[in-house]
């Protein structure tokens, strides 16, 4: 409604004031150019009227004008003076003659007494009006008689035009309404198509899809319509296939699981996907707009967008961010090139290396664990084997000590062998597992027998609280039971004498059977508890390794339960006490009975 009052004021009424324009521009040239022909042909025709009555009269003897003055007035239509040669005033239609002064000073009389014929306007004293004056000599076989002067009142002139001019602008005005309509209706048939292309162009910059317009004829306006019709209907394709573009860009960009970003002339963040917002945990509002050093705080991708800016090479950087849990990324810089209106643009790739990182470390601590757990062992077996190969003990005592000594770092040798076969095999999926319906409480009663001796041993109490009966689940049973003597057998080791180890088990706990092993002893620290798992992490190496311990059965244990479809959870608090829990799903394993 807006638009269309708009649209009226602008172009309706220009168009309408336009024919407006025109009957007043007709009336004022009627009124400059034509209204004084007008009057002087009105007034050439009073004249020449005036002058043919006269001309007649002077064909006729004073005596006889004299008689008929009155009758030849009335004729005429005009005031008639009969003077003689003198000047005097013989007759007048109008007035009494002795009451008019002498005449032959008059300019008409004057003019005729020459030439025969004499004209003037002026103001008449007698009737004190301007007076159109017609004066014609009467002569008789060339003899002057006298002069006979017709005059007529210019306001009777001055009325007559009035007349026809209100005759005129009576037509003009009669002839102006129907074309005012006219021209109103023809500015609204203007006006409608165009104000309807307007609407159709305001619902396009609006974003809308409006339907094409219908042509109401074939004239310029109808062919415009069609037009518009056929751009809209190419702009709207075009429109729909760049959508779709832009669609499947913006999915492929928001799905790339790398960090992407691009930065304007300024160095400032114009576009980002949200890899990059997950990748560093920001939100929109604290990325878009900034620079990288606001958003990265890293000196060294500072750097290394200085150096880029300055070379224009691409730049692969790696940063690392945060110090608790660093995150480490492999930047790549370079220029976006060949897309029009992006000159200068920048595009920034992060990789999140840190797993890869992370994975790196622990192959070479792997490495070095494993070169270092070997190499123990095997440089006590080489050194007491060749103190025996030197022949230097004779005591035989001494002798099956060092034999015995080496003979426990070749088990130790052999379990870690056996150990890291074991974890190798569960890793690539070799170790086949046999999964049937198993008892819990009687896993546990053997786990516990098998240890009752060696925390009688180190004086610790071992405590088991079964409720029964515990619903069976489906698991290798022999897996089970190395974890839990895995479990337990660490328990045991990390007690101090006169400590307690519990055993506890729930029977449904959101669809898993846990159980927990509690002791009460060293405890172990925060820091460690999120790297126990690890292939050979130990918390108290020297400890550990005494123990006979390899560095593998907490791996182990957190891989046989990613197998049964659970999970491992440690809780410990220094000083007071460590609790594992185990989660086994209740239900089978999905699938058959057996699976590696």
């Amino acid at each position: 409604m807006r638009l269309e009052r708009k649209m009226k004021g602008r172009l309706f009424y220009k168009i309408l004031a336009t024919y407006l324009i025109l009957v007043i521009l007709v009336i004022a040239v009627m009124e400059f150019f034509l209204t004084p022909r007008v009057r002087d042909t009105i007034t050439r025709g009073v004249m020449d009227r005036m002058t043919g009555h006269a001309r007649i009269m002077a064909l006729m003897s004073m005596d006889e004008l004299l008689a008929k003055v009155g009758e030849l007035a009335a004729g005429a239509g005009a005031r008639i003076t009969l003077i003689n040669p003198a000047g005097k005033v013989l007759a007048d239609s109008s007035e009494h003659d002795q009451k008019m002064d002498n005449h032959l000073n008059r300019s008409e009389v004057q003019e005729a007494r020459i030439k025969g014929l004499g004209t003037a306007i002026r103001y008449s004293r007698t009737l004190q009006q301007n007076m159109f004056y017609v004066a014609v000599a009467v002569r008789e076989k060339d003899r002057l008689q006298g002069y006979v002067r017709l005059a007529r009142s210019l306001a009777e002139v001055s009325l007559s035009i009035e007349y026809l001019y209100r005759a005129i602008y009576l037509t003009l005005f009669i002839i102006a309404i129907p074309s005012l309509l006219l021209a109103f209706v023809f500015s609204r048939n203007i006006v409608s198509p165009i104000r309807r292309l307007t609407e159709l162009t305001q619902r396009i910059r609006a974003g809308e899809t409006p339907p094409p317009m219908l042509a109401d004829s074939d004239d310029e306006i109808g062919r415009l319509i069609q037009d518009v019709n056929f751009l809209l209907e190419q702009q709207q394709e075009k429109i729909r296939y760049a959508t779709a573009e832009k669609s499947k860009l913006e999915a492929a960009f928001d799905g790339m699981v790398e960090g992407v970003l691009t930065l304007d002339g300024d160095n400032r963040i114009d576009q980002f996907n949200r890899g990059l917002r997950k990748m560093i945990g920001k939100k929109r509002a604290e990325i878009l707009g900034k620079t990288p050093l606001e958003v990265f705080r890293s000196a060294d991708l500072q750097a290394a967008l200085i150096r880029f800016r300055e070379t224009g090479e691409t730049i692969q950087q790696e940063i690392t961010l945060g110090a608790d849990r660093p995150l480490i990324l492999n930047a790549n810089i370079s220029a976006i090139k060949g897309y029009p209106g992006n000159e200068g643009k920048i595009m920034m790739v992060f990789h999140d290396v840190t797993r890869l990182k992370q994975l790196e470390r622990m192959r070479m601590d792997f490495i070095a664990n494993v070169t270092h757990e070997i190499r123990t062992p095997l440089t006590a077996i080489i050194g007491y084997i060749e103190t025996l190969q030197q022949g230097t003990v004779h005591d035989r005592e001494q002798t099956d000590r060092f034999l015995r000594t080496a003979y426990d770092n070749a088990r130790r040798l052999n379990r870690l062998v056996d150990d890291l076969l074991t974890l190798s095999n569960i890793e690539t999926g070799e170790a086949k597992m046999q999964f049937r319906e198993v008892n819990m409480a009687e896993v546990i009663g053997e786990v516990g027998k098998t240890m009752a001796s060696q925390a009688a041993a180190r004086q610790i109490a071992l405590e088991e609280d079964i409720p029964t009966p515990l619903p069976p689940f489906y698991a290798d049973r022999d897996r089970v039971f190395q974890i839990l003597l895995n479990i337990l057998d660490n328990a045991i080791k990390f007690t101090p004498p006169g400590g307690t180890v519990r055993i506890n088990a729930t029977g449904d706990d959101g669809g898993f059977l846990v159980v927990r092993i509690s002791d009460t002893g060293i405890g172990i620290p925060k820091q460690d508890l999120p790297r126990l798992g690890e292939r050979f992490y130990r918390v108290e190496k020297n400890r550990s390794r005494e123990s006979g311990g390899t560095g593998l059965g907490l791996s182990i244990v957190k891989h046989l339960m990613a197998a049964h479809g659970g999970r491992l959870e440690i809780a410990s608090t220094p000083g007071e006490g460590t609790t594992v829990s185990l989660y086994f799903p209740a239900a089978g394993p999905p699938g058959a009975n057996t699976r590696p």
